[in-house]
């Protein structure tokens, strides 16, 4: 099991931004925060310095305005406050919105962890191929079937690229979804015109093409309500 086999199979920071449609990192996703941030040390650490980054930023931007609008109000020491405080709302506001939307890509995040997970294990079974190679007499050290570990890993992988390829169209697709119900209403009320029409229009072509229309959304309309109810 050569190391070129296993870099093939890891995902990298670029396979998820194509997967998802996002841009992925250690600590969000898009706009979203990753639910993991809180749960790591080191990646909570990272989130604490990355929201003093925003903090710097803002006050970059809110002293100077407020500084030039308390001047010439002739009370700076006020102005100095609401820079300040306006710095550390919008810090707090920018943090409190990507948990808010990491809350919503909860399926997502869970996603990631495992694709961390993944890609920590393809990395442990580097390392072991690289101490076997130095150590050749060693048994402890040897994979008792390698073809078999690069196998799993291959169909992990797999499984984990349709999965995040799966959030990805339910998400895309998320109005339509939140919008069923009134879907089906529409559904039902075009079928009784429909035949309502057919019972007048039976005869020649016009009354074929809407028997067809029938037969057409009625079918619609069933694979809709065994989706609904799945």
């Amino acid at each position: 099991m050569s190391s070129a086999n296993l870099d093939s199979l890891r995902i990298t920071n670029r396979d998820l931004d194509e997967l998802t449609g996002l841009d992925i990192s250690d600590l969000s996703m898009g706009w979203a925060t990753r639910l993991s941030v809180f749960q790591r040390p080191r990646l909570r650490w990272a989130w604490l310095i990355n929201q003093g980054l925003i903090l710097t930023v803002a006050l970059v931007l809110w002293l100077p305005a407020s500084l030039v609008i308390s001047r010439n109000l002739a009370q700076q020491t006020v102005g100095a406050f609401v820079g300040v405080g306006g710095a550390i709302a919008t810090t707090l506001a920018y943090g409190s919105y990507g948990i808010y939307k990491g809350q919503q890509l909860k399926i997502l995040s869970h996603l990631l962890d495992e694709v961390d997970r993944f890609n920590e294990m393809i990395k442990a079974v580097e390392i072991l191929e690289e101490l076997r190679q130095a150590d050749h007499t060693s048994k402890r050290l040897s994979l008792e079937n390698p073809d078999a570990v690069k196998e799993a890993l291959h169909l992990t992988r797999e499984s984990l690229v349709c999965g995040l390829m799966s959030d990805k169209i339910m998400r895309k697709h998320q109005r339509f979804i939140a919008r069923r119900h009134e879907l089906f209403a529409s559904i039902e009320t075009n079928l009784s015109s429909l035949q309502a029409l057919q019972a007048t229009e039976m005869a020649g072509d016009y009354g074929q093409l809407l028997n067809e229309a029938l037969q057409v959304g009625t079918s619609v309309h069933q694979e809709l309500s065994n989706k609904q109810s799945d």
